[in-house]
């Protein structure tokens, strides 16, 4: 068996968007798109992956996408 050339290591964080535009309505946001979804979801992800507190799911695959 060789080993894997490389192996990538993904950080996953799951927003829910309904609960995003829910909080964009009430900070009184109108024309609400995913551009304007992105800017708060990416403002958060600066937060998110920075805390040591935060739970991620970490997943490890080789450089064909099969997880190890």
């Amino acid at each position: 068996m060789s080993l894997p050339e490389r192996i990538n290591v993904i950080r996953s964080i799951t927003y829910d968007v309904p609960s995003i535009v829910d909080s964009l309505k009430e900070m009184g946001e109108e024309d609400i798109n995913i551009d304007s979804v992105m800017e708060y979801i990416e403002d958060w992800v600066s937060e998110d992956m920075a805390s040591p507190l935060s739970r991620h799911d970490i997943t490890y695959l080789d450089e064909n996408g099969v997880e190890l």
